[in-house]
């Protein structure tokens, strides 16, 4: 074990992936996603940190049970602190790595080739937008890195058949499972690919063989889902997403309109320029793939669009949305880049060989090669410029607002907590510890309360009755202590909500008076 470490370390190559993926924290501005507050669909992430362990599978909600667990390992004290935010940026860093191991164990030429294939399609991932705008507290870099592992899985299965290897498959779609739900789709597609292969060559052993692996591997996944994930699949869950189904049973028309317009939107998130290049580019990467001999990995990506629009159209999953697409999008932009290292290969083929050793510095070839490599990656990399460090996470400012109600409340003071601050305020809350309360308001199907401070009002609802009645309890726990105030915390306010708290005040014939700029209110009753 110790001889295999450190030949690994001793190795170039180790050094090349570990500088690649580091990159990551270099091209993210790590310091803003530590500094900015969690917002309202950060903020049910990070409040199940604060939960006994025993409740994680309660309050993980939609969120991968695994990845909730490796929330844990960041979790720094009783909250105040975005340190969670490492992880899914050392997801996007394990995502750069998965796609230099893909495109290296493709079958190139020779050494030199899979190296500047791997570098190639490594840079592209670490610059693509998909993932540079990713610094929210959310498991689609998990979904990304592992849409990515399972092929280069397959792909190591392809150049050398192996039971080991297929069941090393079968596992890692598994364990996948319970990081991101979308491995089990490349799952459907990598052991899809492999069985019509092996149908197509007639190879009956490979496809029993693969028969076995894929129902392993589907139990498996259906375990996890059935044990951690189904609880979370609700009717207005399937409500939410309703703009990203595919609208399939209103016709060819509907449906092609629609991945026209989403796909129009979402080019910017693949960066390669307008929707007809990204399509070049990614049937230029099907024809390398096939050209190196890996027509299975070209297979499986090739029904995940088939397979995803169906998904779609069951309204079982949204499709292209930029944060539950993140790892089509990353898949399309590793494909690119293995078309624009194959389209280097094939100029660079005709290069002479002297002694043994590659000539590249005496090769026309080998240097247009890497001059084609060079300035393709470059004009991607400019065309993600904007995205490069961006700032992007919602101005949601819980963290301010209660603070400011810890340090300046009396004991006798109520602080009244809008239904959507609800999992904030118990992440950022400083004294006692939340407990889940059942709600079926929210989809997350419960809120975060603290039953032993009264004098803490969480809204029920956003509709009118809900807030009508937060606020009556606020008034009359403040109305029997002479002088007490009513603290107001609101975020994420929906328009209905908003109505509410108008008519609400206005019938009380109350004032919000503003506290500061992060959103934080007064009520002084009686004034």
């Amino acid at each position: 074990m110790r001889r295999a470490v450190a030949r690994t370390l001793r190795h170039p190559e180790f050094w090349l992936v570990l500088a690649l993926s580091g990159a990551t924290f270099a091209v993210h501005d790590v310091a803003y996603a530590l500094r900015v507050p969690f917002w309202t669909d950060e903020a049910w992430v990070a409040v199940t940190t604060r939960f006994p362990l025993s409740q994680l599978p309660a309050v993980t909600s939609s969120t991968p049970i695994g990845w909730s667990l490796l929330l844990r390992v960041f979790a720094v004290g009783s909250g105040g602190h975005q340190w969670l935010r490492i992880l899914p940026l050392l997801f996007s860093a394990l995502t750069v790595a998965a796609a230099y191991l893909l495109a290296r164990g493709l079958g190139w030429r020779d050494r030199r080739s899979a190296i500047l294939a791997a570098t190639v399609t490594a840079v592209s991932v670490l610059f693509s937008p998909a993932l540079l705008v990713r610094d929210d507290l959310k498991q689609y870099t998990a979904d990304a890195f592992l849409a990515l592992a399972v092929l280069a899985g397959l792909s190591r299965l392809e150049r050398e058949w192996s039971r080991r290897r297929l069941a090393a498959l079968a596992v890692l779609c598994v364990v996948g499972m319970l990081f991101s739900h979308t491995t089990l789709f490349v799952a459907v597609a990598a052991f899809g690919a492999l069985a019509l292969l092996h149908l197509a060559r007639r190879a009956w052993p490979r496809l029993l063989e693969t028969a076995i692996g894929g129902v392993a591997a589907g139990v498996g996944i259906g375990i996890v889902y059935v044990v951690f994930d189904a609880r979370a699949v609700v009717p207005g869950l399937t409500s939410y997403w309703e703009a990203y189904y595919v609208p399939l049973r209103h016709g060819l028309g509907a449906s092609l309109r629609f991945l026209r317009e989403n796909l129009a939107t979402l080019h910017s998130f693949i960066g390669l320029g307008p929707t007809w290049l990204i399509a070049l580019f990614a049937a230029l990467g099907l024809v390398v793939l096939v050209r190196v001999a890996r027509p299975a990995v070209a297979l499986a990506i090739a029904l995940l669009g088939p397979e995803m629009i169906a998904v779609s159209g069951l309204k079982k999953y949204p499709l292209l949305d930029e944060r539950t697409s993140t790892f089509l999008l990353v898949i399309g932009v590793a494909l690119a880049a293995i078309g624009i290292a194959g389209l280097c290969d094939l100029i660079a083929s005709g290069t002479v060989r002297r002694a043994g050793r590659w000539a590249a510095s005496r090769s026309p070839r080998s240097l247009a090669a890497m001059t084609v490599a060079v300035v393709a990656v470059g004009a991607f990399i400019v065309g993600s410029r904007h995205d490069i460090r961006s700032h992007d996470l919602p101005a949601e400012d819980v963290r301010t607002q209660a603070a400011y109600v810890y340090e300046h409340r009396t004991p006798d003071d109520v602080v009244l907590v809008n239904l959507n601050s609800n999992w904030g305020f118990a992440y950022y809350w400083a004294a006692g510890t939340p407990a889940q309360s059942a709600s079926t308001a929210v989809l997350q199907k419960y809120i975060a309360v603290f039953p032993d401070q009264p004098q803490l009002v969480i809204a029920r609802n956003r509709d009118t009755s809900g807030v009508r009645a937060a606020l009556d309890q606020a008034l009359s726990l403040a109305r029997s202590h002479s002088g007490a105030r009513v603290w107001v915390v609101r975020t994420h306010v929906t328009a209905i909500e908003a109505a509410a708290w108008s008519a609400a005040l206005q019938t009380d014939h109350l004032t919000l008076r503003q506290v500061d700029s992060a959103g934080l209110s007064v009520i002084v009753p009686g004034s």
